[in-house]
């Protein structure tokens, strides 16, 4: 399993987040076709660098990933901003999804909170780095 399938299975398990997980851009429509409704996550990352030395590159690599949280209310937010920093600091030393890479190292920064008044949600913003073979 790639990196970001597992990254994905990995956050749907958060609570009130399955079916409700999207790379880059989130659906218009939920799972059953009707508008989708917060909360709601977006992620984007990239197949990241090897890491390389004095010898070449090595099997090691660095992705950098940002998650957008995107709820309804300030209330709303915090405690899914919360579980998903949880599960991302989980994933220091161990295999992440149902196969997945095993994660080395993850480093996250502290999130950005907005609040976007033309839809009328609020968003956090979580920034994170991984190292894996």
């Amino acid at each position: 399993m790639d990196f970001e399938s597992a990254l994905k299975l990995e956050l749907i398990s958060v609570s009130g987040l399955k079916d409700k997980v999207f790379p880059l851009v989130a659906s218009e429509k939920d799972v059953n076709n009707e508008p989708l409704k917060a909360p709601y996550v977006v992620y984007s990352s990239s197949d990241g660098l090897k890491e390389k030395s004095m010898d070449g590159y090595q099997g090691l690599k660095q992705v950098d990933v940002t998650i957008n949280v995107i709820a309804s209310s300030y209330p709303n937010l915090k405690p899914l901003e919360s579980a998903i920093i949880t599960k991302l600091i989980s994933f220091q030393s161990r295999v992440i999804g149902e196969g997945g890479p095993f994660i080395q190292d993850i480093t996250y920064e502290e999130p950005v909170e907005l609040f976007e008044p033309l839809p009328k949600l609020h968003r956090a913003i979580i920034s994170f780095t991984v190292h894996f073979d």
